[in-house]
């Protein structure tokens, strides 16, 4: 299993929240097993995003692909530039 892990600023959480959700088919095409969005208790304009990917290489493709980088554009305030970052399974703790 394989994670991008998305970090970055929105000027509005609701044009975020619109752009993820108009976003979700063409993530899933990219071989997106589904994710989750968290924002930053302290700094409600910071959005971290979670995406499930089966590959490493995958999550590598979709990381890259210019797809993503017109969403960020779409959803970003343009403050500071996205961090993008692909995470490979390691550990798993039990529940």
């Amino acid at each position: 299993m394989a994670h991008v892990l998305i970090e970055h600023r929105v000027g509005d959480f609701e044009i975020f929240r619109q752009v993820y959700a108009d976003d979700a088919e063409r993530r899933a095409r990219l071989g997106s097993k589904g994710g989750a969005v968290f924002r930053v208790a302290d700094d409600p304009d910071t959005v971290i995003v979670m995406l499930e990917w089966d590959t490493v290489e995958g999550a590598r493709e979709f990381a890259g692909s210019l797809e993503l980088e017109q969403a960020m554009e779409w959803s970003t305030s343009n403050v500071a530039t996205p961090r993008v970052t692909v995470l490979e399974d390691a550990l798993q703790s039990p529940r």
